[in-house]
């Protein structure tokens, strides 16, 4: 922390902080933070694993809980199961009261470390999600790729699902006939990370502080490769696109 702006309190300079930077602007020497998007970082975590929390780890937490209301015992579908996000909801159920795991993937692949059931997806993954759920369905679905119309059909009663973006690139599918969603007593959320940082910026510091607390604790761990400089972050922008990204990227500025 370098200053505080008038009237901050619970802050002071020289503490190491999280934050959420203003307009997306954190690749710099100095960035300026909302005191209420500001967190203190455990002496217990490195900075670098502090920088990568904010989207990853806290993103995945607000999905399950807030968004999801998430309660033990529930069975969860995940697409992009092998991303980020996917990594870090298989360690945060256990700690949320743990529940089952089902994973949804583009390409067949071993296991995944906590998931229970890892399904390629294709036209027979619903029969899949049904065969592995006893034909139940399942609670919670957190989908990245807009697929609305796969996700109903799977889903079971009471059962909900939170859309958090469109990463399959393509229009997203139009909603069947609502007496699906309405007969089956269903909830569809929309999540925006952008958007709780615009609207409800304490609920983003609040899961901030928690996953910090979990990893200071030792509950949770967060693979980060540092970069040495800034000419580096081209490069792990693509891998997670061509599928040799792994953990989080944190660029160092000197």
């Amino acid at each position: 922390m370098r200053e505080l702006g008038a009237d901050v309190t619970g802050l002071a300079v020289g503490d190491r902080m999280a934050a959420v930077a203003l307009g997306g602007g954190g690749f710099a020497e100095i960035a300026t933070a909302r005191a209420e998007l500001t967190v203190p970082v455990p002496d217990a975590v490195s900075l670098s694993s502090a920088a990568a929390t904010p989207l990853g780890l806290a993103t995945a937490l607000l999905l399950l809980t807030d968004a999801g209301r998430f309660t033990a015992g529930d069975t969860v579908l995940v697409h992009s199961a092998a991303g980020g996000i996917g990594g870090a909801v298989a360690q945060l159920v256990p700690l949320l009261g743990g529940g089952r795991l089902l994973g949804a993937v583009s390409r067949a692949r071993g296991s995944l470390p906590g998931f229970d059931s890892v399904l390629v997806r294709g036209d027979g993954l619903a029969g899949e999600i049904r065969s592995a759920t006893d034909g139940r369905g399942v609670d919670l679905v957190l989908d990245p790729l807009g697929t609305e119309a796969l996700d109903l059909e799977v889903t079971r009663p009471t059962g909900r699902i939170v859309l958090f973006g469109n990463a399959g690139s393509g229009a997203p599918a139009p909603l069947p006939p609502f007496g699906r969603l309405l007969g089956g007593n269903l909830t569809l959320t929309g999540f925006s990370h952008r958007g709780l940082v615009a609207g409800a910026p304490s609920k983003v510091a609040a899961a901030t502080r928690q996953v910090l607390d979990y990893l200071a604790g030792g509950a949770l761990s967060l693979p980060v490769t540092e970069m040495a400089s800034l000419d580096e972050a081209i490069t792990a922008h693509d891998l997670p696109a061509s599928g040799h990204g792994t953990g989080k990227y944190v660029a160092r500025i000197r």
